[in-house]
């Protein structure tokens, strides 16, 4: 810079709080105060900070904050400022690479910075987002196995089971039919003394019926149509892409906030119920894979469909008068208890989407199957003895 820039100014040497009066000169690089008692210079580029005000601006000369500073404020007009301010980042870019990039960024537009930064959280967040989806491929099956054993021992401590032949024989053969064939998974089935009409599978194979599942069941079409949305949850590793998920998205969540959140507990539920919100929409969205795959499962075992279908009938009739009985009657406390045991675990496997919904994915395959022979697994007779096999257990 060889055009001599003039100012009036005023210098603070950081030990009176009364100010010289005088003039601030710019040239070759350099920045001089000159007063009627002194003349102080000093180099662009070793000056500390650079800051705006309504009149003015204001160099800050030592970086230094754990004494007072000598400071020179500048008169000058907006224009002016800008002018400074470009001057003075341009000699502070010439301390090397770091600077030349950290102050390259001091002169980006802010709006522009805020949409960059919206930006690159997009792309960086929907990087992220898909990893989260493909994460469980580099995980191993074992994984699913081993966090199935640990729940287990927890469902078989809270309910009983029923020990019947005919029922277990039942299961076991649909599910080798069902089972595909490239499969790394150990199916195990057990049957909880139960009134409830539910099942669930947990990480790596093990399924648990509800004996009233099989006991209020039209046909054993409506049974294996469960077992085989069971078996699409694990062979899809729901488990492990859920935990998967909700672990991501809690990380994430506390990456955006950040740490030290101290008392802020509105902050803390809001991160909660994101986390929440994005695991249950994941959740839907694995019931929808699984009742697909179900039913790709039951037509490659040449299985009927109907039978799920039917199940979700009286699924949804069975929600409605549950939502009027809850509405109408005072609440149980004994069966408040059991529904809560059987909620922790269904729910923490799935959250289903609304039965309606599920039915009508339905709809359309069943059209195409009414004119096809489809297997029966057992016959009438021995169908009613399955039935009774866990009512006296």
């Amino acid at each position: 810079m060889n055009q001599k820039l003039e100012f009036k100014a005023r210098y603070f040497n950081g030990k009176s709080a009364i100010p010289e009066e005088g003039v601030a000169s710019f040239i070759h690089n350099q920045i001089s105060f000159q007063s009627g008692i002194q003349t102080q210079k000093f180099s662009i580029e070793s000056l500390a900070n650079f800051e705006i005000l309504s009149n003015g601006c204001r160099f800050t000369i030592l970086p230094d904050e754990t004494i007072e500073s000598p400071v020179i404020e500048i008169f000058c007009s907006k224009e002016e400022k800008l002018q400074l301010k470009s001057i003075w980042i341009a000699n502070k870019k010439k301390q090397g690479p770091w600077h030349n990039l950290l102050y390259s960024l001091k002169q980006i537009d802010l709006r522009a910075a805020f949409l960059f930064g919206i930006v690159l959280t997009a792309i960086i967040g929907s990087f992220y987002y898909f990893a989260l989806l493909k994460l469980h491929l580099f995980i191993p099956t074992s994984l699913d196995e081993r966090l199935g054993v640990e729940i287990n021992k927890q469902v078989e401590s809270r309910f009983s089971l029923c020990k019947s032949k005919e029922a277990q024989k039942f299961l076991e053969d649909a599910v080798k039919d069902l089972r595909p064939k490239d499969s790394p998974f150990h199916y195990q089935i057990q049957i909880i003394n139960r009134p409830e009409a539910n099942a669930f599978a947990l990480s790596g194979g093990k399924i648990y019926f509800f004996s009233g599942l099989i006991q209020n069941a039209s046909n054993p079409e409506e049974v294996i149509g469960v077992l085989a949305h069971e078996l699409a949850h694990v062979e899809k590793r729901h488990h492990i892409r859920n935990l998967i998920k909700a672990m991501g998205t809690a990380f994430a969540v506390s990456v955006v906030i950040g740490p030290g959140l101290g008392d802020y507990e509105i902050i803390e539920t809001i991160s909660e119920i994101g986390t929440t919100i994005a695991v249950l929409k994941f959740s839907r969205d694995f019931e929808e894979e699984a009742d697909s795959y179900s039913i790709q499962l039951l037509k490659d075992a040449n299985y009927s469909i109907t039978g799920l279908y039917h199940f979700f009938q009286r699924l949804e009739k069975e929600e409605n008068l549950a939502e009027h009985t809850e509405k109408t009657e005072k609440p149980d406390k004994e069966k408040e208890t059991i529904s809560k045991n059987i909620f922790d675990f269904s729910n923490f496997l799935s959250t289903h989407p609304r039965t309606e919904d599920r039915m009508k994915a339905f709809q359309k395959t069943i059209a195409n199957e009414k004119s096809k022979k489809t297997k029966q697994l057992v016959s009438k007779e021995n169908w009613k003895q399955i039935q009774k096999a866990c009512i006296s257990d």
